[in-house]
């Protein structure tokens, strides 16, 4: 979109743990070895976002080894309504296993692409009503 070459951010990401869902995995939550592209954009848009850029990510870098760790967790089943009086825990709980990422360290690599104004696409929470533009 842009003819500009902007130089590209780095960011040192790491945690104790880490889940980049896979998404044919329905019920169990387990993680992709490494985050995909769309995850690291919202590590990026997380830290500077504006309607007037995207963030193209460039590279991931590994930088520890990838080592994965076995979750059991217990989840309530239910939903509780604004109706009813309350769920009894005991009876909804469901334990659930996840497969995760342990002590995750990864470098991102990305630059920004400017968007020109009659190529953005429309965001209602950024609209401004007619009546409060200013004549030009």
């Amino acid at each position: 979109m842009s003819t500009r070459n902007y130089k590209p951010f780095c960011l040192e990401v790491k945690g104790d743990y880490a889940c980049f869902t896979r998404p044919e995995m329905k019920v169990e939550r387990v993680s992709y070895d490494v985050p995909t592209p769309s995850a690291v954009r919202g590590v990026f848009e997380s830290i500077f976002w504006k309607p007037a850029i995207r963030w193209n990510v460039n590279k991931i870098e590994v930088l520890k080894p990838i080592q994965w760790i076995s979750v059991r967790r217990n989840e309530v089943g239910a939903v509780m309504s604004e109706r009813s009086n309350g769920i009894y825990i005991e009876d909804e709980r469901q334990q659930r296993a996840g497969l995760f990422l342990k002590d995750v360290h990864y470098r991102f690599y990305a630059t920004m692409e400017y968007i020109p104004v009659e190529k953005r696409k429309h965001l209602k929470f950024n609209t401004v009503p007619v009546f409060l533009w200013d004549p030009e």
